[in-house]
């Protein structure tokens, strides 16, 4: 869905096509039925390089240019106005294009991009905006782009990404608003060739017609050169470059959802409109061209007035092209994708999660209340349920292990930690581990919501190649992300100790200290495991892909880092360099560095594992790592303020004693 991070030279031109006046469409507009929707959510297409349904296209299309998955319309008269799901604004955008240019779908967080482009801002900075209030700074936008793509990702400000993405989602919006301009285009052949006698309408026929007669003229004609002379070859010639013209501008417009499965077997790529028209005339290499399903895709427009028969045709679509990517063996998870999003298991989790978390300070102010003792473990269970059938769903529909995205990072270490942390709850009963728990979860899920937010790409996307190994994400990357849920949870329980000390909290209750205490050092060495182990596995993938063991990459670097730090602190303890508390900031530390390794490296752009680079997350690194420095700051002062109080102490007895 989005352009690619290398500034496409061809934008300007490409975008320029798209803002030719769009052929008129009816602006009378009635809801869309459950029926209709279900068929196109349950439409297969190909995007990103994978297979998915309709509604996972139009889900990410809209989170990308708006921010949310809903939209409500803005009705001019002030009436109260509908709220739109994915799949039924995207079809409001497709069938709809001059109702859908005045919805305000294009959030921009900045209106100082707006003024750039030299349109009216709105009052808020963070505003949304109809496609025609941008239309006319379009133009400016688009030089803009060009001038901020030539500069250094790292050294953009605000306002020249936000141009960048705006230019995105413009790009992206006008393909779809002219996606199906082709289907209301007539096309006829003049003179008096063989090419013109097969088209004696004059009022012209659809393209898909279009092709298919043209494709039996130019089939008859190679069958029998000699009947022909050379004029009147060149003749036919003629006439068929020119209709290939005709056909191409409103062909080329169609360019945003390849939703035709190609008939051979061996062809992985699926078909545009474009791609359609393009395979119709290519000798070469003979491409499958899918001319029944472009037939049955361009009578809807036509038909959009008249529900029951607009059912009727997506019926023959929808039939036609499933039936076909069932026999490509490319269907069997369309179905399961579409429930997962419409369960919405992770934003249910999510807010349970924050349900859970009230619910256990409630349960701190009341420790005496037998049901609220009850209630805490249920309700963090209940969204750590909810996750789990998530990433569960997630690794069926994808046929891969629970970890090949970052966004899947952020699922299984937050899963993680919520079930280490249970499990020593139901060992220690000290309700500390619980209210980790719930804590962990409410930050885990904010955290994979605001990136999927951020990014607005497709969270299942198809892997780089060094991640397409079933085997190595079941092991390796399994492994050291369970060591990374480890370090994190080792120094959120960490600041629960330093916290206590530093508030005096329980402070004559030396086994509240000493349980947070084993448990801290308890999940050090549970981490220090499986840090150890994955490393080690990763070392044998990088030989296995890359020809070395070890190079000293930044990744590599961060996982070492891990695992000796978890050895300097299970050393300094046994030889009573630290104690508690020097254990606890140690965690803290060892936190730190996960950060690093989870996400810090993916920010440097360099090494071999630098495949994930998310903006604007090292400016929530360095706040992150500035809060622990805090931190660990305060634990010193824990450790001044304790050490002034025993030597007081004992000065007092000595002043006694004698």
């Amino acid at each position: 869905m989005r352009i690619s991070s290398v500034f496409r030279p061809v934008l300007l031109v490409a975008l320029t096509t798209l803002l030719l006046p769009a052929v008129s469409h009816s602006a009378e507009r009635e809801p869309w039925s459950k029926e209709i929707i279900d068929l196109f959510a349950t439409m297969p297409v190909q995007d990103g390089g994978r297979i998915k349904p309709f509604d996972t296209y139009a889900q990410f299309t809209m989170l990308q240019l708006n921010g949310k998955r809903s939209f409500t319309t803005e009705p001019a008269d002030g009436s109260k106005g509908e709220r739109l799901k994915p799949v039924a604004w995207m079809l409001d955008a497709i069938f709809y294009p001059e109702i859908a240019s005045d919805y305000k779908h294009f959030i921009v967080d900045n209106y100082d991009v707006i003024a750039a482009m030299g349109v009216q801002a709105h009052d808020k900075r963070r505003s949304r905006y109809s496609y025609n209030e941008l239309e006319p700074g379009v133009e400016k936008l688009m030089a803009l782009a060009q001038e901020y793509n030539a500069v250094d990702p790292k050294k953009r400000d605000l306002v020249q990404q936000g141009v960048l993405d705006l230019t995105n989602n413009v790009f992206l919006f006008t393909q779809i608003i002219h996606f199906m301009d082709f289907a209301e285009e007539r096309f006829t052949v003049e003179g008096d060739t063989a090419l013109a006698k097969a088209f004696p309408e004059a009022e012209g026929v659809s393209m898909s017609v279009t092709l298919e007669r043209a494709m039996k003229v130019l089939a008859a004609l190679r069958g029998n050169p000699d009947n022909l002379s050379a004029d009147e070859v060149n003749a036919v010639v003629m006439a068929f470059s020119t209709l290939l013209e005709d056909l191409e501008r409103p062909a080329m417009r169609a360019q945003a959802i390849a939703l035709f499965p190609p008939s051979e077997a061996d062809v992985e790529e699926w078909q545009t409109p474009a791609d359609v028209m393009a395979a119709a005339v290519d000798e070469v290499h003979g491409a499958p061209i899918s001319l029944s399903m472009l037939g049955a895709l361009e009578k809807l427009p036509a038909l959009k007035g008249d529900r029951p028969a607009f059912t009727e045709a997506l019926n023959t679509l929808h039939n036609e092209t499933v039936a076909l990517a069932k026999e490509r063996g490319e269907y069997s998870k369309i179905s399961l994708e579409v429930h997962y999003y419409k369960g919405q298991y992770i934003f249910y989790s999510q807010w349970l999660f924050v349900l859970s978390f009230l619910v256990v300070a409630i349960s701190w102010l009341t420790p005496r209340s037998k049901w609220i003792h009850y209630a805490t473990p249920v309700a963090v269970l209940l969204p750590t349920i909810l996750l789990i059938i998530g990433i569960t769903l997630r690794c069926i529909i994808r046929d891969r292990p629970p970890i090949s995205t970052l966004y899947e990072t952020i699922l299984f270490i937050t899963a993680t930690a919520v079930l280490v942390s249970l499990f020593i709850e139901y060992v220690n009963r000290q309700r500390v581990a619980v209210a980790m728990a719930s804590f962990l979860g409410m930050v885990g899920m904010f955290i994979a919501y605001r990136y999927e937010v951020k990014e607005g790409v497709d969270t299942m996307p198809s892997l780089v190649a060094v991640l397409d190994t079933n085997f190595w994400l079941a092991t390796h990357v399994t492994i050291i992300n369970i060591g990374y849920a480890a370090g994190m949870l080792a120094g959120a329980i960490a600041h629960v100790y330093i916290f206590s000390r530093l508030l005096n909290f329980k402070k004559d209750n030396k086994e509240y200290y000493r349980s947070l205490n084993r448990m801290v050092y308890g999940i050090l060495c549970f981490g220090l495991l499986f840090s150890t182990v994955g490393t080690i596995l990763g070392g044998i993938w990088a030989n296995d892909s890359w020809g070395r063991f070890w190079g000293w990459d930044p990744k590599e670097n961060g996982a070492l880092m891990i695992v000796l730090w978890s050895l300097v602190i299970l050393h300094a303890k046994m030889g009573r360099f630290i104690k508690e508390l020097g254990i606890s900031q140690g965690a803290i530390v060892l936190a730190m560095i996960v950060a690093f390794s989870w996400w810090g490296v993916n920010q440097l752009g360099v090494g071999l594992h630098s495949y994930g680079f998310t903006s604007g997350i090292m400016n929530a690194l360095v706040v992150y790592w500035g809060f622990e420095l805090l931190v660990i700051a305060l634990g010193a002062l824990v450790w001044l303020r304790d050490r002034n109080d025993r030597v007081g102490t004992q000065g007092g007895k000595e002043v006694t004693a004698s």
